[in-house]
């Protein structure tokens, strides 16, 4: 007799490493990461800057921290479109703000000072020390120095408004980036960065701020106008949108005025961790003004992420939680749906602006909120 014959072998499963199945999302992630970091590379190593592109790409965040000064200065128009002329376009705007602190700081006595400039350098001398509480960065003498220096210089060549107190968050998340560009590693020490590194860092922050503020420019002056408008837009959006959490603020006494002011005054940089506050920059300078245009829906979409939370307290709580919201432990996956909260509230509204007007409530300018 003929032994039976044997079942077909099944063909050999591969093998799934246990350590790529758990590191696969994120190993995803970063290869995506790579790949996006190389079409920046190319758009920025272009002869002639496309700023359409870069904006497209920059929209969904800049993978490479020490890219992002560079895409930055970019988008705000720091730095120079055609490759060629980057170099030298950079030296003399870096000499242009040298030129200037000596001008403010060091060639006028304090004796010959005028006495509204003596008050505001005194207020950005007492902000300095206070920006950013607890880094490391901002703790040393040496960046609280530049940080003197670039609020005051800019506060001097713009009379209209000078300086505005929360003008030091918005500089502070600039340094960071700025920094992180000329540092090795992922650990900053000041310490090891020469003169010189700190001298063009300070420049470039003030071009940076320079261009966010230019953007913002009836944000700042008597009245504050733009930063009243933006409040008025933001609470037409909560009203079309999530009309419980307007109905239950008004019954609790929060003004929208009292929750907003100091996240549009400060562009949220106070109510986040410094690396989400950076990537949220990422998308508003992404977008043509951006901090003017889009970051409404921002606010909007912010205020709504805590609705159940905030319906749900008493009074006597609401004020305390919106003083203190709950974002320590945020990261960019609340970030991006943060972001694509606000995208599609954009979409919905702003062809249609109509929609959001409605009898203001009476706003006036309220600095003490601060």
């Amino acid at each position: 007799l003929e032994p039976a014959a044997r079942p077909p072998t099944p063909p050999a499963q591969p093998k799934l490493r246990r350590d790529y199945v758990a590191s696969s999302p994120q190993a995803a992630r970063e290869r995506q990461q790579r790949r996006s970091d190389g079409e920046f590379a190319a758009c920025l190593d272009a002869d002639a800057l496309d700023v359409a592109a870069l904006r497209r790409l920059a929209w969904n965040g800049i993978p490479n921290k020490r890219r992002r000064a560079q895409v930055w200065r970019c988008l705000l128009r720091c730095e120079a479109s055609k490759r060629a002329e980057r170099r030298e376009h950079a030296a003399a705007r870096r000499a242009a703000f040298h030129e200037a602190v000596a001008a403010a700081l060091l060639d006028v006595p304090a004796s010959e000072r005028d006495p509204g400039d003596a008050q505001m350098l005194r207020q950005i001398l007492v902000d300095a020390p206070r920006t950013c509480p607890g880094s490391p960065l901002f703790a040393h003498d040496r960046v609280q120095a530049l940080v003197v220096n670039v609020l005051y210089v800019w506060a001097v060549k713009h009379p209209a408004s000078g300086y505005v107190q929360g003008m030091n968050d918005l500089l502070a998340v600039f340094l960071v980036v700025l920094v992180d560009e000329v540092s090795e590693g992922d650990h900053v020490d000041v310490a090891t960065l020469s003169d010189d590194v700190l001298d063009d860092v300070a420049a470039d922050a003030y071009g940076l701020l320079n261009g966010v503020l230019e953007s913002l420019d009836d944000h700042y002056v008597h009245r504050q106008p733009g930063l009243q408008r933006t409040i008025e837009e933001v609470d037409g959006l909560l009203r079309r949108v999530d009309a419980d959490l307007h109905k239950h603020l008004d019954e609790v006494g929060v003004l929208l005025l009292q929750v907003t002011f100091r996240w549009i005054n400060c562009l949220l940089v106070r109510e986040l961790p410094m690396r989400c506050a950076i990537r949220l920059w990422d998308t508003c300078l992404a977008e043509e003004r951006g901090f003017r245009t889009f970051f409404p829906y921002v606010c909007a979409a912010f205020l709504c992420h805590f609705s159940d939370a905030l319906k749900a307290k008493p009074t006597e709580d609401v004020h305390l939680f919106l003083t203190s919201l709950p974002t320590s432990n945020w990261a960019d996956d609340e970030v991006e749906t943060l972001l694509s909260e606000a995208y599609i509230l954009s979409t919905l509204f702003r062809s249609a602006p109509a929609h959001l007007q409605h009898e203001p409530d009476g706003i006036t300018p309220c600095g003490g909120f601060l």
